[in-house]
């Protein structure tokens, strides 16, 4: 394989990769304020729906909280607690609710044991650590493997560099896997508790469809840079 030109290749793609990024954050915000215009008939709160899926679903050690922002809404497992932003606890409208019932969804995959969501779980601090050392240890295995006496050091580090990205690589294919369940389980409930009619259900799918493409934007440029510092790699493991 030409390393050099695949390290070329995803250099040029990484533009595309952004943009498409930035088009699909954009489609968030559009398709949500759109469907944030529609009440539900059912009239219920994302506050009162989280209460009611968490019933549904068997979960009664699981709080609902509000927090500042607008589609900051998460699950956090390790307080056992579902997050709803300002612009989706006290809303009734098919938005809040998609999105809130996606949240639950992610706290029905923590009841179940989900093997992905523990994989995902055990991956974020390794993430958050990797982020920041990412760069020092990729410069500094560069400069070294330059060095007459110290270039098995630096190659050594360029590798444990690529290793660790690839874990980074594999944290946003799980993500993308579980924001995709999550979704499913999501318009489920919605569907079996009754609280959105076929109508409701298929615009709060076109909301959840939405927010998962940023996911896949994600995905995609973790990959493009794991093949870039992968190429990287084997560029300097050839030099040698």
């Amino acid at each position: 394989m030409d390393w050099t030109l695949l390290y070329i290749i995803t250099i040029i793609l990484i533009l595309p990769c952004f943009i498409y990024g930035v088009i699909t954050q954009n489609g968030v915000y559009s398709t949500f304020e759109k469907f944030s215009k529609v009440s539900a008939k059912s009239g219920i709160t994302a506050s009162e729906l989280s209460q009611k899926l968490l019933n549904a679903s068997g979960i009664d050690n699981v709080e609902v909280v509000n927090i500042d922002g607008k589609l900051t809404d998460c699950y956090d497992s390790k307080h056992k607690v579902v997050k709803l932003s300002t612009s989706t606890y006290s809303s009734s409208s098919v938005s809040a609710l998609g999105v809130c019932a996606h949240e639950i969804g992610h706290a029905v995959q923590d009841k179940n044991k989900n093997v992905l969501f523990k994989i995902r779980t055990f991956l974020v601090p390794i993430l958050n650590f990797f982020t920041r050392a990412f760069v020092p240890l990729i410069l500094i295995g560069s400069i070294l493997s330059f060095g007459f006496y110290l270039e098995s050091i630096g190659y050594y580090i360029i590798w444990a560099s690529v290793i660790l990205y690839g874990l980074s690589f594999l944290f946003y294919l799980v993500t993308l896997s579980l924001e995709f369940d999550a979704s499913k389980k999501a318009l489920k409930l919605l569907e079996e508790t009754g609280t959105l009619d076929s109508e409701e259900l298929d615009q709060a799918k076109k909301v959840l469809s939405a927010a998962a493409k940023t996911y896949i934007a994600a995905f995609l440029t973790s990959l493009l840079y794991f093949l870039r510092f992968l190429s990287y790699a084997m560029i300097f493991a050839r030099r040698d």
